[in-house]
């Protein structure tokens, strides 16, 4: 009897020692800790190096500086022809003045002498304040006027700006000298292609 009580007695301490170890699982979650502030922006870095240069393009067309060109169609010439060229006269003279005359299929520059049984020449005149470029012919001499008619096929005037930089006065007598190159102006085909107009 004394062994059953001694048994009970172990297994009541046994179980209350159980029970007092145990935690119970109906416990909440603690509230969550706030993210902290993020933190600075860096400095900036230091500039990459430099690339490579890249190919060079090729080359423009080079542009004509305001040469123009203006032509006219066949026309029978008597004495003499007018041809308008839309510049005011008091500004003429800071261009260059080339006429053309297409005849018996050649490109001739004007002034010409002698040629067929007579000379082509041209002045400049103020008409309606613009200026006006008067083709005559005469005979070989010059002296008279040539009155049979000639065809001229195709009529050109080349107008070339002068620089304002390019013009020089000079109280005396004496010339001026211009830069660069130029082409052959009694050679047509030359001037055109000198300043990409076409032929």
């Amino acid at each position: 009897m004394r062994n059953l009580t001694q048994i009970a007695t172990t297994i009541l301490l046994s179980a209350a020692l159980m029970c007092a170890c145990s935690k119970p699982n109906d416990g909440k979650d603690g509230a969550k800790g706030e993210t902290g502030a993020a933190g600075a922006k860096g400095d900036k870095g230091d500039q990459g190096i430099q690339g490579e240069q890249g190919i060079p393009g090729p080359q423009g067309i080079e542009g004509n500086a305001g040469v123009m060109m203006y032509k006219w169609g066949e026309r029978v010439v008597t004495g003499d022809a007018q041809y308008l060229i839309p510049i005011l006269y008091e500004e003429i003279e800071n261009y260059l003045i080339n006429a053309y005359a297409c005849i018996f299929g050649s490109w001739i520059p004007i002034p010409a002498a002698a040629m067929g049984g007579f000379s082509i020449d041209y002045a400049l005149f103020k008409y309606s304040n613009i200026t006006c470029l008067s083709v005559y012919l005469t005979k070989p001499n010059g002296s008279d006027e040539y009155d049979s008619p000639v065809t001229f096929d195709a009529f050109r005037i080349i107008v070339v700006p002068i620089p304002e930089e390019n013009i020089t006065e000079y109280a005396g007598a004496g010339g001026t000298g211009s830069k660069g190159a130029a082409p052959d102006y009694s050679n047509y085909a030359e001037v055109a292609e000198y300043y990409g107009l076409p032929q």
